[in-house]
């Protein structure tokens, strides 16, 4: 899991750099909606595996609620 998290921090880097606000970032699914709830993103980028019972599909499914387009990435470390 350490390595997905370097791997998501990069990624949040980059679109800053590019201009982009990132407003957090969540481990769990349980965190994400959250966050969610509280922050309302324009956009999420969701890894299909996340700590916690639930997974970044069933988080995906929650969001739809909270009208928030997700897109799934896969952050996972093949090395």
């Amino acid at each position: 899991m350490e390595d997905e998290w370097l791997m998501a921090q990069g990624l949040k880097g980059n679109l800053e750099n590019l201009g982009h606000e990132v407003t957090g970032m969540a481990a769990s699914g349980e965190e994400a909606l959250r966050f969610a709830a509280e922050h309302r993103p324009d956009l999420v980028l969701m890894d299909i595996n996340l700590k916690g019972d639930m997974d970044g599909i069933d988080t995906a499914e929650h969001l739809k609620s909270l009208e928030v387009p997700t897109i799934f990435l896969e952050l996972s470390f093949h090395g």
